[in-house]
This record gives C-alpha cells, structure tokens and sequence, in this order.
C-alpha cells in the first residue's frame, strides 16, 4: 500500500481546517462570476439573506466547483474548459448570461478560506447533508483503535478522507504462505464527490497489498441528502450517522463477515481467467493501456501473450499497481476496488467499479 499520512498529523490538519471552512445558503441568480488573474474566475454574491457576511467577498472557483455550478445550469463544461486558457472573460460571460436566464433555486455555497484567497470548493444543493471529515475521522479512529485495529493508509486532502485499518486478530492463509487480514475502509468526500462508505478490507501480508470488498457486500453507505437546510450553523442531521456508522464498523470487523471474505479469495485460486479476457475486462474498468502492461508483467507476460491464470492471481496483479506512490490516492482505490471486483463479482465483465 502506499504510504499515506501520518494519522496524528492527518487528524490535527482535519481539525484546524474546521475552522476555515464556511458554508452559505445562496440564491443562485445572486451569483455572479467575475474575472481574475487566476486559473479559475470567482463568483460573489450580489444580494441575499448572506449579504451581510458575503459582501465584498470573492471566492475562486474550483475545477470542482466550476463542474457544479455548470451541473446546475445544465450546460456543458468541455466549451468553457476550452476557453479558460483563452479568455476568462468570454468564460465569465457565459456562466452568466445562463445564470441570468436559468430558473432560481437555493444552493449551498461551501468555502474555504485561504487567506488571502477565499475559495468556492462546492456548489451544492440547499438538502445537502453535511457529513464532514472531522466528525467521520475523530469518531471512526476512536472506534478502530477501540477494537485494536491497525491503522495501516490515511489520506486528507482537505476535502476527501481515506482511512484504512487492519484486524491482525483475523486472518488467514490463502497458499501456503500466503496470508492476508481482515480490514475496514473508510472514505467520505465534503464536496459532493462520493457518499460516506465503509467497507470491508483485505491486506496481503506477502507484498502489502489492498484489496476492497465490492461495494454491494457488506457495504455502509450514507448519501449526503437530508432534509432542507435552515441554517448551516445549526444543521445537526450528521449526528445519526455517528452510531449507525461505529455499529457498521463492529459488523464488518466480525467473524462472520471475514469468514466470507476469506472463502471468497480461497474460491478465487481455483478460478481461471484467460488473457483475452483479462484484456477486455481492462478496456471495460478504463484501465489504461500502460497500466494493462503493467498487470502483465506482474504476471510474468507481455501484452500479446496467449495465457491462463487464476482471479486471484490477475486481483493481486491490479491491487499491487495501487502500490505507486505516484499513483494518486483516487487511482490506487480503483485498483484496490477492481481487484475486489474480479474476486467476487459473479461476472465482473458485466459490473463497473
């Protein structure tokens, strides 16, 4: 697995974060995108029941965030991404006139200050649950340590959160030698990327591989949509995912549910998988040709070559390209997901990651 964050230094740098992070409820024909001399033009908020705290106020725009508020208006991003390096003006212009002319509605304007640079890290709807890093990496921590779990991969990048921990109490040996663990994924995105899921995880000892259960076996999954937002600052409709989120961790750290993992990678060493297959099963996940080099090499071939291998083997193959330290944290899960994919899913031609 790749190295990661330290924890301590992870869990000081989510909580000082808290602190510089603000969210407004905007009118979204109260927006209005203005130039600059950065990568991506800002947006204040000419008028509103924020006036007071958002007058005078900039915030740059994101990729992600630009994404969002395109998303909204129901345009395409590809003709603006074209623009920005041309003419932020012409980008600005756009964004505009279809804020002008689309239907009002009331959004979540999530930011960032940067000092001097406010940022606008999402645009998201006024029924967006807030599910934030702080609260899901203080209370899931304490519970993992509680129950002796091994914190093995952390990441934060101010707005996703990975944690995986590993339960050296549970494992067993695949071939002779051979051993894996028995493990818990977390991860949670603030901006409207992914939903707040923990997942059961498999550690291979032998080259530190991960391996993550696909995401319909055992899988916790919590949406960020709630009710209507009133006020930010008084929005508590995280706190019932706290205890639904820690008895999610107990359920996945039981016996029960690494037994089945367990026969699952066993079942897999018995299970051939040919490299014609293997080439379409690369092309329909979106693994790269480079990338389809590398799975082959690590299993002993070239791409071209004509050959026979087990699930399990070709899963470790993909897993261990997650390795890459400079893979980013996103691309290593991918891996780590797909080669949980071709050991479980029935017909993993047939699922997407």
């Amino acid at each position: 697995m790749k190295k990661g964050h330290d924890v301590k230094e992870m869990l000081n740098n989510i909580n000082e974060d808290k602190n510089n992070k603000k969210d407004y409820l905007v009118d979204m024909k109260s927006i209005k995108v203005e130039t600059n001399n950065l990568v991506y033009p800002s947006i204040s908020v000419d008028h509103g029941e924020n006036k007071h705290l958002l007058r005078d106020r900039e915030f740059v725009l994101t990729d992600h965030s630009l994404n969002q508020l395109c998303g909204k208006l129901e345009i395409g991003t590809q003709y603006l991404r074209k623009c920005l390096p041309v003419s932020q003006e012409l980008v600005a212009h756009n964004l505009n006139f279809w804020i002008n002319n689309s239907k009002d509605k009331e959004l979540m304007l999530r930011t960032y200050d940067m000092a001097p640079i406010d940022e606008a890290r999402a645009l998201c709807s006024n029924r967006y649950k807030r599910i934030d890093n702080d609260v899901v990496a203080n209370h899931s921590l304490n519970k993992l340590m509680d129950l002796g779990l091994d914190i093995k991969y952390s990441h934060y990048d101010r707005d996703t959160l990975n944690i995986t921990a590993v339960n050296p109490k549970l494992e067993g040996e695949v071939t002779k030698g051979d051993v894996v663990q028995s493990g818990v994924t977390i991860t949670n995105s603030e901006i409207g990327s992914g939903s707040l899921i923990i997942q059961p995880f498999i550690y291979r000892l032998v080259c530190t591989n991960g391996m993550v259960a696909p995401r319909y076996l055992n899988r916790f999954y919590s949406r960020h949509v709630g009710k209507i937002v009133i006020d930010p600052s008084n929005d508590d409709q995280y706190v019932t995912i706290i205890d639904k989120m820690q008895k999610q961790i107990d359920l996945i750290s039981s016996n029960d549910v690494w037994n089945e993992s367990f026969n699952g990678l066993v079942k897999a060493t018995k299970e051939s998988i040919n490299s014609h297959q293997i080439v379409e099963l690369a092309k329909k996940q979106g693994v790269t040709e480079s990338e389809r080099a590398q799975i082959f090499e690590r299993l002993n071939h070239y791409v071209g070559d004509t050959f026979t291998t087990t699930k399990y083997d070709l899963a470790n193959a993909i897993t261990n390209l997650g390795n890459d330290e400079e893979k980013s944290d996103q691309r290593s899960r991918f891996f780590q997901e797909l080669g949980g994919l071709i050991i479980f899913a029935h017909n993993p031609m047939a699922v997407r990651v």
